[in-house]
């Protein structure tokens, strides 16, 4: 049903189906603008409520609203998360069928109960798309993740540029609004230009300081023990997030953390969909205290009393890094972010950010094997979705998985296919032949009645109205018959046009954005490849002077990167916490140098246990104590990397 007059108040929404009394600061400026049909760039810090900003003006404006998400498995959380609040909403994204995705969009025409339709940026402007969006009535177009729409961002989307042409299909009337919570001044100019804003657009931004969330640099060798020391010391039973920048990292630092007697667990894209999910549901209800994850990890989770976030290596770019560490703290309360900064990476840093931009020759090289795995000839394969394993992809076609990476990354950017996330995307059926058939096909086909009864039984007559997500394994313990008998069956069932059978998918997704070319006459754009190497290392450099400053605060370094030039220091980051130690209590720099040298007179001592003989708060002036001494030649490093009397 429609929403009454009397449903259309914001205040009234967002109490009826969030629950919450007030709107947080900011949020009813920008809904006010909306509603008065004006276009609107909001800018809020992660964790700072950007969904409300265009979900209550949605529900108080006549019509459906479409929200433009570049990420599955955010694009599902969102939308589950409305039903629970008795909010209709649908998606439409990469590896859904054809016909799921047709009734989806003539639901979207035809039923006024549905307020939301969330659609991944490639479905845009497919035909399909296009002709039922003349036939719905649009009463606002949102687009969430905004900075993918700039190429001065850090996380480019190209079919996110085709968006000013889906507003030109919309009536006039429809205001857009678009959210971020990572833009540099550059890039909010570029959303604004983009989107083709009208006249009397609002740019409405809050500040990207976080007044409680202590950010950390600690220069170290050891960042396993650094690590450890940082979990303890922010107390027994917080919750923590620990990023590593590879599968193995993730799985080899959590494996450690328990042997160290802490509750920890590895989460990353590699894993099986379930066990994903196991890892996933047990952190967020407290059996595990730690997940150590890869950057899969994280978006769309809005877990409030995070007290942690530790970064083993530092992200490609702030913005990367701004995003995960805001993940801490979301509850008001103080936390922690704490990057782990060792000699090497910054050459690390420069050496990834070369390896970013492969060659052309060896982009051609894996778009054409991209071609082979996908079997997909010349001039075909659109926006038709593949399974796709990055690992057996490199094996196959002899390429180094970093290559092939980096190269794909690189396709995508300039237009030409598609990455999806590994979503667990459960099995989905839907019956097409009407009861009386479906009675005449169960009389005369026996072998399969078991299988439709348990269908009915377990998923009740919505069967018949639209794709229900069903489990093959849940049936198969019903029908005590193995998962393979199942899934064998459904398939035939599908291929006999009694239902659409979608089975369950684990693997991340790959397509063709545009017809396939021939390789060799793929039209790299060469010029916006130069541009993306030199915005890469203009990224990498503002990383490395981040890890490396330590005389201006933390936070202050993030805001002037987001063009916030004037904010006060924080108080709160390691920088500003020494400054105020240091004004305390001056260090006496000649007793710590003596203590020191009397410390390993006896015996030869690693740096790490020098510093671990002083308070954590120390471990910088120690450590510049210790460098110090090595400079004057009264420390000299042995063989086996320990430090001694000359």
């Amino acid at each position: 049903m429609p929403l009454a007059p009397s449903e259309t108040n914001p205040l009234a929404l967002l109490r009826q189906h969030w629950g919450h009394q007030q709107f947080r600061p900011g949020q009813e400026e920008i809904i006010t603008a909306v509603l008065n049909g004006r276009d609107a760039l909001a800018l809020l810090p992660t964790g700072g409520g950007k969904s409300i900003c265009f979900q209550v003006p949605a529900l108080a404006r006549p019509g459906i609203c479409i929200v433009v998400s570049p990420l599955i498995a955010l694009m599902r959380d969102q939308v589950e998360n409305l039903r629970k609040r008795g909010i209709k909403a649908e998606a439409v994204f990469a590896g859904m069928s054809h016909q799921e995705i047709d009734q989806t969009l003539d639901n979207c025409v035809y039923s006024k109960e549905i307020k939301f339709l969330y659609v991944s940026p490639e479905r845009l402007l497919t035909d399909l798309f296009r002709a039922r969006l003349a036939r719905m009535n649009v009463g606002l177009l949102a687009i969430d993740e905004a900075h993918c729409l700039s190429q001065w961002g850090y996380d480019f989307r190209p079919p996110y540029l085709r968006i000013a042409e889906l507003r030109a299909l919309l009536p006039a009337t429809v205001p857009c609004i678009a959210l971020t919570a990572t833009a540099t001044g550059q890039v909010r100019q570029d959303i604004v230009e983009k989107l083709s804003f009208r006249p009397g657009y609002g740019i409405f931004t809050q500040s990207f300081a976080r007044p409680k969330l202590s950010y950390s640099v600690l220069h170290t060798e050891d960042k396993l023990r650094r690590l450890l020391e940082v979990l303890r010391g922010v107390g027994p039973g917080k919750t923590g997030i620990v990023y590593a920048r590879t599968r193995r990292q993730a799985e080899d630092t959590a494996a450690w953390l328990v042997q160290q007697k802490l509750p920890a667990a590895a989460y990353h894209a590699g894993l099986p969909a379930e066990q994903r999910t196991r890892v996933q549901e047990a952190w967020l209800t407290d059996k595990t205290r730690i997940i150590v994850a890869t950057n899969a990890f994280g978006m769309g989770i809005d877990k409030p009393d995070v007290r942690v976030v530790a970064h083993l290596d530092a992200p490609a770019t702030l913005e990367a890094y701004y995003q995960e560490a805001g993940r801490a703290g979301r509850d008001g309360l103080y936390a922690f972010a704490v990057l782990l900064s060792g000699p090497a990476d910054a050459d690390s840093l420069r050496r990834q950010a070369q390896l970013a931009h492969p060659p052309p020759d060896v982009v051609r090289r894996v778009y054409q094997a991209l071609a082979n795995y996908s079997r997909t000839a010349v001039g075909g394969g659109e926006l038709v979705a593949f399974d796709f394993d990055l690992g057996l992809f490199a094996e196959t076609y002899r390429l180094k998985a970093v290559d092939a990476h980096h190269a794909l990354k690189m396709l995508e950017q300039q237009g030409f296919v598609q990455l999806t996330e590994a979503v667990n995307q459960p099995a989905r059926v839907q019956l097409i032949s009407n009861q009386q058939d479906l009675y005449l096909f169960q009389v005369a086909n026996a072998q399969h009645d078991l299988l439709i009864k348990a269908l009915l039984r377990m998923y009740g007559g919505e069967l018949f109205v639209g794709f229900q997500a069903i489990s093959e394994s849940a049936l198969s313990r019903h029908l005590r018959q193995s998962t393979t008998d199942v899934v064998r069956q459904l398939r035939y069932l599908h291929t006999a046009g009694v239902l659409h059978y979608q089975p369950r998918r684990e693997l991340p997704q790959a397509m063709f954005t545009t017809p396939r070319y021939d390789a060799p006459q793929l039209p790299l754009d060469e010029r916006r490849l130069k541009a993306a190497r030199q915005l890469t290392e203009q990224q990498t450099t503002a990383v490395i002077e981040y890890a490396a400053s330590t005389t201006r605060c933390r936070q202050q370094l993030l805001l002037d990167y987001f063009a916030e030039p004037d904010a006060p220091a924080c108080g709160v980051c390691d920088v500003c916490l020494a400054r105020k130690k240091a004004r305390q209590a001056p260090i006496d720099a000649a007793g710590l140098q003596a203590g020191l040298l009397e410390l390993v007179r006896p015996a030869p001592l690693l740096p790490r246990e020098v510093v671990a003989r002083y308070p954590s708060t120390e471990a910088a002036t120690v450590t510049a104590a210790l460098r110090t001494l090595v400079e004057l030649g009264k420390l000299v490093y042995a063989p086996d990397g320990r430090l001694g009397l000359k």
